[in-house]
């Protein structure tokens, strides 16, 4: 029978307990989308156009180890409240689907990619649907830049390979 004496499984304990926060640490340095972030600007550009949209609490998106949610106004005016915010006209509830956009769902990522597959969405039936980044990181700034989307039949909108949608975020700061 080996005798164990206290040092060495404080040691032993010591490094296991080293290794596991070694490779946490680099799984979050490894994956920069993590966390909260506020959407500050919105850019659609094509080949000779680029539309810009910015304001105040555009929108946000949040990224987990496996898990992304994004919402955000596409409008340039503040959404507008239901007069009777219990039970609105048919108008007031078509302007507002049509003043936000969100997704949710699984994600993978690599060093500069994001690749997202809805499980739930905006728009009924894109449940399955991918939506194709790039991305870059830098301090406390995200650029992300939807490239393409492919709806859960395989088919593309018709959008695709004409229109980029350039998001620019800020890292949600606690305070």
């Amino acid at each position: 029978m080996i005798n164990l004496n206290k040092p060495i499984w404080a040691i032993i304990f010591g490094a296991i307990l080293l290794t596991i926060c070694s490779c946490e640490s680099k799984l979050t340095a490894q994956n920069q989308l993590l966390g909260s972030w506020n959407l500050i600007e919105v850019r659609w550009i094509s080949a000779d156009t680029t539309h810009v949209l910015k304001k105040h609490q555009l929108g946000m998106l949040l990224v987990t180890a496996d898990r992304y949610s994004i919402m955000w106004s596409p409008t340039k005016e503040k959404r507008i409240p239901f007069n009777e915010l219990s039970n609105p006209t048919d108008e007031e509830i078509k302007h507002g689907f049509r003043s936000i956009v969100f997704n949710a769902g699984s994600y993978h990522s690599t060093d500069s990619t994001m690749t997202t597959t809805s499980i739930l969405a905006k728009v009924p039936g894109f449940e399955g649907g991918k939506q194709q980044y790039t991305y870059r990181a830098t301090n406390n700034k995200l650029t992300l830049i939807m490239y393409d989307e492919t709806y859960p039949n395989g088919k593309n909108p018709n959008w695709s390979g004409i229109w980029k949608t350039k998001f620019l975020f800020e890292k949600t700061i606690r305070k």
